[in-house]
């Protein structure tokens, strides 16, 4: 009887539109992460980027290697403010509006660090400032050769050629710290933010000429098997 009780009860209980409506919601579509507009309509600004940043890195390590004359300073720190600061911030806006977060940071970061780099430079002319002890510039360089190590393992599903750019660049903010105190080795930091900047300057110029071509016209060595 409680049987026949539940199966006579209203007809409204169990409607057609019940069933209706479960059906519909068995055959909706799995939700997916909708693809960002800006990034099939805008190029990168990869290139942008990272052609300030070996342009400049060039220059500044030429100095620290001894090649050039330190009166040559000034010029390569207004230039870098320029180039070096507020394209790559530009570069790194850009990239942040395609949906690109990797390029956003690395790109603002490093821009900002020239920034910082050209007005501390600045203020150590035209003011009465004291400058750093050595162990206050050790650790700035120490915190962003860590930044840079952690940057790096974000290019390992990137290719080969911004994985060397970022790991020389680690290389050269550990070994600047060391040559705080030890000017042969900050001798050869130069050498080797000469071989980065390089790096970066050529990674810039051949995703250029890939676009152009279409192809991969010049080697940037993409990472078939992905690490994350």
């Amino acid at each position: 009887q409680l049987f026949n009780a539940v199966c006579r009860g209203p007809r409204h209980s169990l409607s057609p539109h019940f069933f209706t409506a479960m059906a519909d919601t068995a055959e909706m579509p799995v939700e997916t992460k909708p693809v960002n507009p800006h990034v099939a309509t805008t190029c990168t600004a990869g290139p942008i980027g990272l052609t300030a940043f070996g342009i400049t890195t060039i220059l500044l390590n030429f100095l620290n290697a001894e090649l050039i004359g330190k009166d040559t300073i000034t010029l390569i720190i207004c230039y870098g403010m320029f180039h070096g600061g507020m394209i790559q911030i530009l570069a790194g806006m850009w990239e942040v509006y395609r949906g690109n977060i990797f390029g956003g940071c690395a790109f603002t970061s490093y821009g900002g660090f020239w920034m910082g780099f050209a007005l501390f430079e600045i203020l150590m002319v035209i003011t009465e400032l004291e400058p750093p002890s050595k162990d206050g510039k050790v650790v700035w360089l120490v915190v962003w050769g860590i930044f840079t190590l952690l940057n790096f393992v974000g290019t390992l599903n990137a290719n080969r050629v911004v994985q060397f750019v970022f790991a020389s660049l680690t290389a050269l903010f550990f070994l600047l710290a060391a040559g705080v105190n030890n000017a042969d080795i900050h001798v050869l930091a130069g050498y080797v933010g000469i071989v980065c900047g390089s790096s970066a300057l050529y990674l810039g110029w051949a995703e250029v000429m890939n676009e152009l071509a279409g192809r991969e016209l010049c080697y940037i060595g993409p990472v078939k098997n992905k690490v994350f």
